[in-house]
């Protein structure tokens, strides 16, 4: 399998959905019409979407994964979601263990 890290060149760009080895000039993919580019959202370069940071600006081109995790579980409202209530439950019980546990110490 060709490296996800192919530049434009004399072999081609690969794309990032499906795989395929498309040639250089094309903006999307022949083969499932995929963009091949994105834009830096820093600096405005175009830049491979293979790429993880800006070759221009070193700028992350990715979200981490855990970011949409985090702004699902800690978001700015008033109310409790679910992964909140559930932590805190976890939390509490393990308090509460640790307590009996040593209570049954002494």
């Amino acid at each position: 399998m060709p490296s996800k890290n192919l530049v434009q060149g004399e072999k081609g760009l690969l794309c990032p959905k499906c795989s395929h080895l498309n040639p250089g000039g094309l903006k999307q993919c022949e083969y499932c019409n995929s963009q091949l580019f994105v834009k830096c959202k820093k600096c405005g370069a175009k830049v491979q979407r293979v790429i993880s940071k800006c070759p221009e600006c070193r700028h992350r081109m990715h979200k981490s994964p855990f970011r949409k995790l985090k702004r699902r579980m800690f978001r700015r409202s008033k109310k409790l979601t679910f992964g909140q209530t559930a932590i805190m439950v976890i939390v509490a019980y393990g308090a509460y263990k640790m307590i009996t546990m040593a209570a049954g110490k002494f």
